[in-house]
């Protein structure tokens, strides 16, 4: 017996030296606050003025916590836009930023183009119909992995100036583009009634204090043109230019760097990190040595560029974990932020130019990256494709939670443990008043496997009290990131803390439904102020009452176990708990008439007209109504039921159908026709004749000639002249040819001739020229029956104009000719044109095996993929295609050379290719208030 006491007090003592309690002390949360300090613009109308302070924005002098993502106007049809917004404000965002790409608006010189798909004004008046602020970001050099950044061509070759400086010739330009900005933004500026809240200045303008007046001469042109905004911003890390109190410095943070000039893992992020400073040194390739730091005490801590994605680079192709961005935007507002700014929220498409690709570039324009010539993807929580992403569904209810209760967040302070930057410590900080406030916890790193912190506890010392929670030690494994309250008033109940993040709450009638999101492996439990409570139920939690408080234990998560509640003045509320994958299909919309709150296994939006539109690649799926006094109308495929809370439940009934789509292989020159060369009478006096072979063809396009391939194959060896200019290259019979000609060709007119030895026998010959053009438009000239010949002796001289036959042409190819097709992995994909008219967005699905492919349709390029290991996708709605032709499926094989990082290495099995069409399905709902008055 004795033994056995003294063997539990060993192991008593080994539990226990596990056990961590994590004491926060809160009492000295007080801070300066310093309001109209920062010298910014017209603040808008009395009544809902925006204004800043060194801590945090105020609208009508109310704290607030805005949201912002960004996504490019010129980079999705303008079919797409307002779709695209609608999806950014269902998701909790509050304010759309976008770059105005100089080089997308004035390519060339003195043409500037602000139609169709460059019409910023009409962009910025879509945000301003569905209710949401706009953050136009000018440049002029703007980076977001443009050509140049943004600059055009012709003036990067400007010999006597000097860029992004105050050179006079630089400046001369820079303010016309300035002028061009303000015109077309006329009236739609914050103090017009318009959405326009503030602007960025230039990007990246890493010239410390030296760089100073430059930005100045920026905000000062911006004026003088009617860019009168309540906020002037510049991008604050590294050796950032900020001239004192005149902007205000933006910062931003990512999961992956493509920049990076290595092939290693990355395992180490600050982005991750609860932590200040906040200038995240990792952004960029520049090293920073100059020790320039302004006093960022001056300015609030608000961000613009956190990654929720990464663009894939050549040599760097990782896979964002959906949790990234939830992790890093957590991060920034554990530290102090108040207001997560992603870059970018949605994908796109890169637009081609007239001259060239518009994308970052290092071949050609000297850039750091090589990046796809069409997508502009970003692994952004909205696809290129338009498609809802697994990580804006991990930040949604974050977002919900900043829209709800951002005003109480945005003046507390962060309390921020020491030397918490080992990459496997757990991350905590608790921002507080003194009085309350939300705990933010973050067990989780990019690249990294954290160890399960075991048996923790927290105590919290505020102003009053002190409090310590949960009731029991937690074990807090790798990828929990949770906030939870802390002396958080629902109406007129304390709610001492919860081990759950709150989300929203709605109001119907007298009743008060409140939406909270639970911890993955941590207990739900609510410790409420007895005082305040009359009384508590829930199905299957533990309740226990005492005379202080009430705690509720143990609670279920789902749709169908609320904790119910009623004050003791009579207003009752209602508690669902969600699980985190629950959550993750709860949505909410709140605006000056409506706020409503739906559980939805498809994606929805809302409109202006109160539409709500429900869409998923899924055959079936149900929407949830938490409003009790809503009716939701659909008049087709649809069933409607109630849960066994009475809520109402609508089940979809999506038709299933895909439209059809066949991939055969394309062979380069396989659809073009052989040329019978053997003349109609053989004359043996004529053996040292010649068989010449002419075809006369213009190459007309804006851009100049990047690649021209000719591939041949025929019976006999020739030898080949283009534009009176002989190719020393000899053309092997019985095999495909592959002849450079680049240098040969020019735009315009051109000629090729072919000289073959003259012969009885039957000799045949087919060629395919394939000239590739800068701005990614490509010709293909194969041989047919507008090709002629002559048989003569003579070799033509540059100035003979021989007297030529049209050819004898067939498409059948002889057996001998069967395995000498040159498919270059070319693929041709059919697809059910009319099929795809049914529906709004259809999805191509391509899994192939390959370093990079293309897709093209005729000419043009309108999509393309670097392969990091995932499924390419390719919105067959969003882009433009002949669909009385095949689609052309390009793909580069491996070489066995490639220097690439890889998340997941690709498969490589040679020649694989599967693609398949998923349509997605809208059902549009209308809605009215029963009784409501």
């Amino acid at each position: 017996m004795k033994h056995i006491f003294l063997f539990a007090i060993l192991i008593s003592g080994f539990i226990l030296s596990f056990a961590q309690t994590i004491e926060i002390d809160a009492r000295n949360s007080d801070y300066q606050l310093i309001e109209g300090d920062l010298r910014m613009g017209n603040a808008g109308p009395v009544g809902s003025k925006i204004k800043v302070n060194n801590k945090y924005l105020t609208y009508a002098d109310e704290p607030i916590l805005p949201v912002m993502g960004e996504v490019h106007f010129t980079r999705i049809p303008r079919e797409k836009w307002e779709e695209t917004i609608l999806k950014m404000k269902a998701n909790g965002i509050t304010i759309i930023a976008y770059y105005i790409f100089w080089i997308h608006h004035e390519e060339i010189e003195g043409q500037f183009n602000w139609g169709d798909n460059y019409d910023v004004k009409a962009f910025t008046a879509l945000c301003q119909k569905h209710g949401l602020w706009a953050y136009p970001r000018l440049g002029p050099w703007c980076h977001g992995e443009v050509r140049n950044g943004g600059l055009p061509d012709w003036l990067m070759q400007k010999e006597n100036i000097k860029l992004r400086s105050n050179d006079p010739a630089y400046l001369s330009y820079a303010e016309k583009w300035y002028s061009e900005i303000g015109h077309q933004l006329k009236g739609l500026f914050y103090k017009d009634g318009g959405p326009i809240i503030g602007i960025q200045l230039e990007n990246e303008y890493w010239r410390g204090k030296g760089g100073e007046s430059h930005i100045l001469w920026l905000k000062q042109t911006a004026q003088k043109y009617g860019i009168d905004v309540p906020l002037y911003t510049v991008t604050g890390w590294r050796n950032a230019s900020v001239p004192e109190k005149e902007v205000i410095p933006l910062w931003g943070g990512y999961p992956a760097a493509p920049w990076n000039t290595n092939l290693k893992k990355i395992t180490k992020n600050e982005s991750y990190l609860f932590q200040q400073p906040i200038n995240d040194e990792s952004i960029g390739h520049k090293e920073n040595n100059d020790k320039y730091t302004p006093d960022y005490s001056l300015y609030p801590y608000l961000t613009c560029e956190l990654g929720i994605g990464n663009q894939l680079s050549e040599h760097r192709r990782p896979i964002i974990d959906p949790i990234d961005g939830l992790a890093i935007a957590s991060a920034n507002l554990a530290s102090g932020s108040n207001l997560p700014g992603y870059y970018v929220f949605a994908g796109g498409l890169n637009p081609v130019g007239k001259l060239t690709t518009l994308e970052e570039d290092r071949w050609e324009s000297g850039y750091w990256n090589e990046y796809p010539d069409i997508s502009y993807d970003f692994q952004a929580a909205i696809r290129e494709t338009g498609e809802i992403a697994p990580s804006y569904q991990q930040v949604k209810s974050l977002h919900y939670f900043l829209n709800e209760f951002g005003s109480l967040l945005a003046p507390m302070q962060p309390m921020l443990p020491e030397n918490n930057n080992d990459p496997d410590d757990l991350q905590y900080s608790f921002r507080t008043n003194g009085s309350s406030g939300f705990l933010f916890v973050s067990n989780y790193s990019r690249g990294f496997v954290k160890s399960t912190k075991n048996k923790v506890k927290f105590e919290l010392k505020l102003k009053d009290e002190t409090l310590s929670l949960p009731t029991q030690n937690i074990d807090i494994a790798d990828s929990t990131i949770f906030i939870w309250p802390v002396n958080f008033m629902l109406n007129n109940i304390t709610l001492k803390y919860a081990t759950a993040q709150p989300i929203c709450n709605i109001s119907t009638n007298d009743t008060i439904t409140w939406f909270f999101k639970a911890t993955n492996g941590i207990p739900t439990e609510f410790l409420f102020s007895n005082k305040e409570v009359e009384n508590v139920r829930s199905n299957g939690a533990t309740i226990i009452q005492n005379e202080n408080s009430w705690l509720i234990k143990d609670v279920k998560s789902g749709l169908n176990n609320p904790v119910f509640l009623n004050e003791k003045e009579g207003l009752r509320h209602r508690i669902f708990v969600l699980s985190e994958k629950q959550s993750q299909k709860f949505w909410h919309f709140k605006d000056k008439e409506n706020e409503l709150a739906f559980w939805s296994t498809a994606n929805l939006t809302l409109d202006e007209k109160n539409q709500l539109r429900a869409f998923s690649t899924h055959q079936n799926d149900t929407i949830v109504c938490f409003n009790s006094q809503l009716s939701l109308i659909n008049t087709t495929n649809t069933r409607e039921q109630k849960t066994s809370l009475g809520l109402q439940q609508i089940i979809l009934d999506n038709p299933e159908e895909n439209p059809v789509c066949t991939i055969a292989k394309a062979d380069l020159i396989n659809d073009c026709q052989w040329i019978q060369l053997n003349p109609g009478k053989y004359d043996s006096r004529n053996e040292l004749y010649h068989i010449q072979l002419f075809k006369e063809f213009s190459i007309e396009n804006t851009a100049a000639i990047r690649k021209a391939t000719l591939y041949l194959l025929g019976d006999v060896s020739c030898k080949m002249n283009v534009n009176k200019r002989w190719v020393n290259q000899e053309m092997q019979s019985g095999q495909v040819s592959l002849v450079d000609l680049t240098t040969y060709l020019s735009k315009g007119s051109n000629q090729l001739m072919f000289d073959f030895p003259y012969t009885d026998n039957e000799t045949l010959f087919k060629a395919t020229l394939e000239v590739e053009f800068y701005n990614s438009d490509k010709v293909i000239i194969g041989t047919d029956s507008s090709w002629t010949s002559v048989i003569q002796y003579k070799i033509p001289a540059p100035w003979d104009h021989p007297k030529t036959n049209l050819v004898s042409c067939s498409s059948h190819t002889p057996e001998r000719f069967q395995n000498s097709a040159f498919t270059l992995n070319r693929f041709a994909l059919s697809v059910d044109a009319q099929s795809l008219l049914k529906y709004k967005n259809a999805y191509l699905r391509i899994n192939y095996e390959g370093n990079k492919a293309q897709c093209r349709s005729g000419q043009n390029l309108i999509a393309d993929n670097f392969n990091n290991g995932t499924l390419w996708s390719i919105n067959l709605n969003s882009v433009d295609f002949d669909q009385t032709e095949p689609l052309i499926i390009e793909i580069e094989p491996w070489h066995g050379h490639e220097e690439i990082y890889f998340d997941k290495v690709p498969q490589k099995v040679k020649g694989s290719i599967q693609t398949t069409v998923q349509p997605e399905h809208h059902q549009l709902f209308s809605f009215y208030y029963m009784n409501y008055q």
